[in-house]
This record gives structure tokens, C-alpha cells and sequence, in this order.
């Protein structure tokens, strides 16, 4: 294994972000390309390595090859690079777009959050093993000639087919060549990982309602929606025999031998539950000598959960009408409570990397950092607010439609319609980009923990937002707050003593839930004993 190309840089930000190859987590992955790339607060030596989760090597290609193409736009075509261009001549030195592209590096891994097996192995993968990049594809996902740059057959004695990818610098084609065939990378850490995969378990819209609801009630209805129609109890594929079931074994079958698991909750909170975990090893790495900070697990959530969309007896919502909405209010409930002194004996085991399958199994390294001590990382909670996504299926026609009550409801005055994907990224990429000291001042190293939503005004200009979470209010505090305060549900009540007390015990209850349900399934896939090197 050669040196990483990041490696004699002063310094990198290791990035996972799962769902990244559509949806929100692309929007975030281009984001944080933008937002790295422009910020002047970025040494101009540091790398961005992003580490793209998706389900299968076409969609990591294929979500590989747009990323390219989109950061070499951002560093030779756009308005940022002109700027820079620009400067350069005025100081009689020549601009090299490719010095930018050459910053950020892509990896990428495979996983079904449905399949627990595949949660575990990856994880492995991260911490125990290394981790590369697929084949070069052409725009479309397609294979390339064979002998192209970016693939294992490439040869510089191959002549080259005209739809290959160049190597000659400033070709069409190099922005798909470069950083094709990374292999064998050791992750030194994991700075932040952006949990944005999921799946909204929804089968359909019950349409009266929904124009009853948007005609009378239209910014309540478009952000609040009561009127979708949710597939009840679905459960995963049996677990023990994910990859062989066929599409028989789906719905609401499960194994005899096996507890059941709910679809939309594995998919949503606990396949990305075990996943931080299992990363504990790496994400509890700082990343120097002198850091203080560990590394950030960011939860997405959605602006949709609410107070009633979660039941201890149902925890994983399998009797409930909304168990997307449920599998939210429970990423709110655990995000804001994980660091509250009556919860901390209860996470302590979920932080710790010696309690992982990862650490247990964990190979001597000989990296220089081996003996850096463990940080615990800290847990950031946000959502993209309202967005036109395809995790609702409808027709592209209604889609438009959306948009335009979404056009409607943000300019009489909803701040939670950020409607473009790219829009909705803000927050998200705010939280992995902001330096970890003034994350803490603002949330007073964790007592003031915090929802930060991706909001806009009338024009669309988009901000990051505290958001009102029931029960534990905009920062955790008792405290009176104006009825008409912008982008607060017009039910909504003001936290009391009794509220914020019930709200930290039923934090309690569902840590101590999801730690039991993570080792009854430790013993039912037997993952201790499982070799992942194979």
C-alpha cells in the first residue's frame, strides 16, 4: 500500500455520508464539496476525502463520476474559479483549476441498512481493513472501453478509444481519471459521519384529505402533512437469510427464531445506530496530538416529528400509522438527550470503542497517531426542512405542483421550505464544516443541545435554524416563547419543568431500549464470531 495523495497535506477532513449517491445525502456531498473548496476559513493544503456510502459499486460509480464532474465545474467554470483566475493574472502567476480538483479525493463502500450483516461487515471494512474507490464509468454508470484510465485494465500502450477517459490535463475526460484506482486506504479517523439515508414506508396519499388539508390549511398541511398513507407493520427480510431471501420473503414475514424488525426503523435509526457504533474506533480519533474533539455523528431528522409520533410500547412504530414520523421523533429524543448526566451511564457502553465488534477485532496498526488517546465523539441533530425529494413517490407532474404551494407557503412566510436538495444540505454541511469549539459555545458544550434546520426566507436564501423540538423547546430550557414565532407550529405549547423532565426520562427509556435491542441482535447474527476478512 502506497502513500494516500492526501497524505503530505497539512491537514484532512474525513467525511462519510450515507444515501450519497441521490436525495439529500448527493446534495450534501456536493455541498460540502462547494462549501470546502469557496470557504476562505480552509487552509489551502487540506483535503476533503469523502467516503460516499450507497447499495450497490454502480451507484458509488456512477454518484463518483457526477461528483467529479461537478467539483471540476466549481474549480474551472464558476464564478468562484473566474475570481480566482482573475487574481492570478493581476499577480503574474497562472491559475490551475486542477490544483482544486486534486484536493478532494472520493472513496466509496456498500450497505443495506436493512441488512444488519452488511452493517457489520462494512464497518469491519472501515475500521479493520482498506477501503478504495470502483472502476471509472462514463457519465451514464456504463463501463468503458477496455485499457480507459480509472480502470484496473488501463495501459498507456492502449490506444485510446475517443469516448475514453483522458489523461492529457485540461481533457473533457480528466475530471472521471483523477483519483480513479485508489486502493488499499487505511482511514487513519472518521471526522464526521452525516447519517442522511432512509426510506419513508409510505404507500400512497390519501388525496381527499390532502386537498381539504392544502386548500384550508395549506402551510400546516405542506409542513406538517397528515394525509400520507404509510405501509403498517412491514417488516425486514429475515436477517439470517438476507441475501438469499427472494422478493417472496418481503412484507410482514419474519423467522420464527428471529424478533422482529421494522423496515422503516432499521432503515431510518438502527442499521445507522449499529453503523456509528461499530465506527466508535475511528470516530472517537482525534486528529491531532492537541485536539480535544472527537468526531461528529450527524443525525438527520425531519421537521415532521412531533410529540405523538413516538410510543415506548412501539418503539419501532410496527402498529403505528407513521412510522417514518416515529423513527424521527426518536432520532430527536436520543440525538438531544445522549449527553444529560441521568443518560450518560446508559450511552456509556455505545461510546466506548472497546465495546465494538470493530475493537474486539481490531488489528495492530502502524500508523504514527496508534497511541493518540480516545475522544468521545459528539452527536449533532438537524433536517433539511421541506424539500422536493423521491423518498415520497408521486408522479412528476404533482411534483411540480408541490414545488409551487412550496413557492407559495415560503413567501407567505413558512422559513421551512428550502425546496431544492441543494438548499436543504445547508445545515447538515454547516454542522460537519463549523469548527467542533464554536459548535460547543453554541450549544454550551452541551447543554443547550439544539435541532439546527435548513431554513430560507421570502427570496429563498437559505440559513441554518433552531428548531422547536416538543417537550424540549428550542435549547432544552424552560421558557415563554411568542405563539407567532416564525416557523413554529401553530399548536405548539411552551416547554414546562414537568414537560422537560418527561422528555429527559423518556431519553433514558429509549437509549436503554435501543442498547438492549443491539445486543439481542449481536447474539441472534452471532457477529462476534463472524470473520469479515474473507
Amino acid at each position: 500500500m502506497g502513500l494516500s495523495p492526501w497524505e503530505t497535506s497539512d491537514s484532512q477532513l474525513f467525511a462519510l455520508i450515507t444515501g450519497a449517491n441521490s436525495g439529500l445525502g448527493y446534495s450534501i456531498a456536493a455541498r460540502l464539496i462547494d462549501e470546502f473548496i469557496t470557504s476562505p476559513t480552509t487552509p489551502p493544503k487540506k483535503h476533503l476525502i469523502l467516503i460516499l456510502c450507497t447499495r450497490s459499486p454502480l451507484k458509488t460509480r456512477f454518484t463518483i463520476s457526477k461528483l467529479r464532474a461537478h467539483l471540476r465545474i466549481l474549480v474551472e467554470s464558476s464564478s468562484f474559479a473566474k475570481k480566482l483566475r482573475a487574481k492570478a493574472k493581476a499577480e503574474g502567476k497562472e491559475y490551475r483549476w486542477e490544483d482544486g480538483v486534486q484536493r478532494v479525493h472520493f472513496l466509496g463502500v456498500e450497505v443495506d441498512f436493512c441488512d444488519l450483516k452488511s452493517v457489520y461487515a462494512i464497518a469491519d471494512k472501515l475500521v479493520n481493513r482498506t477501503v478504495g474507490n470502483p472502476e471509472a464509468t462514463n457519465m451514464d454508470g456504463g463501463k468503458l472501453p477496455y485499457g480507459s484510465p480509472g480502470t484496473h485494465s488501463y495501459s498507456d500502450k492502449i490506444q485510446q478509444d475517443r469516448w475514453a477517459l483522458s489523461q492529457t490535463p485540461g481533457s473533457i475526460g480528466t475530471q472521471r481519471s483523477w483519483g480513479w484506482g485508489l486502493s488499499g486506504i487505511r482511514l487513519p479517523r472518521i471526522d464526521v459521519i452525516i447519517l442522511s439515508a432512509g426510506i419513508g414506508g409510505w404507500t400512497g396519499i390519501n388525496w381527499p384529505m390532502a386537498i381539504r388539508d392544502v386548500i384550508f390549511d395549506t402551510i400546516e398541511a405542506v409542513t406538517w402533512p397528515k394525509f400520507k398513507v404509510a405501509d403498517i407493520g412491514a417488516l425486514t427480510r429475515s436477517q439470517s437469510s438476507y441475501k438469499s431471501a427472494t422478493s417472496s420473503d418481503e412484507g410482514k414475514q419474519e423467522k420464527p427464531d428471529e424478533p422482529p424488525l421494522g423496515q422503516v426503523f432499521c432503515s431510518n435509526v438502527f442499521g445507522h445506530y449499529i453503523l456509528a457504533h461499530e465506527l466508535m474506533p475511528l470516530l472517537s480519533r482525534p486528529a491531532s496530538s492537541t485536539s480535544k474533539h472527537g468526531g461528529k455523528i450527524v443525525w438527520v431528522s425531519s421537521i415532521e416529528a412531533q410529540e405523538e409520533h413516538l410510543s415506548l410500547d412501539d418503539i419501532q412504530g410496527l402498529r403505528s400509522s407513521h412510522p417514518y414520523e416515529d423513527s424521527k421523533r426518536l432520532t430527536d429524543v436520543m440525538s438531544l438527550t445522549a449527553e444529560l448526566p441521568s443518560v450518560s451511564r446508559i450511552v456509556a457502553p455505545y461510546f466506548d470503542p472497546s465495546k465494538t465488534i470493530t475493537g474486539a477485532k481490531a488489528i495492530k496498526n502502524t500508523r504514527e497517531d496508534e497511541d493518540l488517546p480516545n475522544v468521545k465523539p459528539r452527536i449533532y441533530l438537524t433536517h433539511p426542512g421541506i424539500f422536493a425529494s423521491d423518498i415520497l413517490p408521486l408522479p412528476s407532474f404533482l411534483v411540480a405542483i408541490y414545488k409551487l404551494v412550496f413557492l407559495f407557503v415560503r413567501w407567505l412566510g413558512s422559513p421551512w421550505h428550502p425546496i431544492e436538495g441543494y438548499k436543504a444540505a445547508v445545515a447538515p454541511t454547516w454542522l460537519a464544516l463549523t469548527d467542533a469549539e464554536i459548535l460547543n459555545d453554541l450549544e454550551e458544550n452541551g447543554s443547550e443541545r439544539a435541532k439546527w434546520g435548513s431554513a430560507t426566507d421570502r427570496d429563498g436564501e437559505e440559513r441554518v435554524m433552531k428548531t422547536e423540538v416538543a417537550g424540549w423547546g428550542w435549547h432544552g430550557h424552560v421558557e415563554e416563547v411568542e405563539e407567532n414565532k416564525i416557523g413554529r407550529k401553530r399548536d405548539a405549547v411552551n416547554v414546562t419543568k414537568e414537560a422537560r423532565e418527561n422528555f429527559e426520562v423518556l431519553g433514558a427509556q429509549c437509549w436503554t431500549q435501543m442498547e438492549e435491542l443491539r445486543n439481542t441482535w449481536e447474539d441472534v447474527l452471532g457477529v462476534k464470531n463472524t470473520d469479515y476478512s474473507s
